[in-house]
């Protein structure tokens, strides 16, 4: 069974994020995300929500190893439908409509 740092840090590999990079998106350093790594320090958990945004999974799966139903789950069937479609994409796509997406919602000033 693997811990949940042994988790994030499959998903930064699967995910070709640079551990610098990810230390950038969480608002942290390279050294605090280093020390993570070899176990000095376990303040990752305060950013597990963050973390979970990054590698676009969820904080239970980073704690437990379990894949949940996506949240869209509960949603709307447009929801669930765009989840399954989203997730048939490749990691450049899905910047690629995560990025139109942005620049949607950035227009309509939201």
């Amino acid at each position: 069974m693997s811990t949940p740092v042994e988790r994030i840090f499959s998903l930064l590999k699967v995910k070709e994020i640079e551990q610098k990079e990810f230390a950038q998106l969480l608002g942290t350093t390279d050294k605090t995300v280093s020390a993570w790594k070899t176990g000095r320090s376990q303040s990752y958990t305060k950013y597990l929500p963050k973390i979970s945004e990054v590698l676009g999974t969820t904080v239970e799966y980073l704690l437990t190893g379990k894949k949940e139903a996506p949240a869209a789950e509960d949603g709307s069937e447009r929801e669930k439908e765009f989840v399954q479609l989203f997730q048939k994409l490749t990691p450049e796509q899905q910047d690629m409509v995560l990025a139109q997406l942005k620049g949607v919602v950035d227009s309509q000033g939201n």
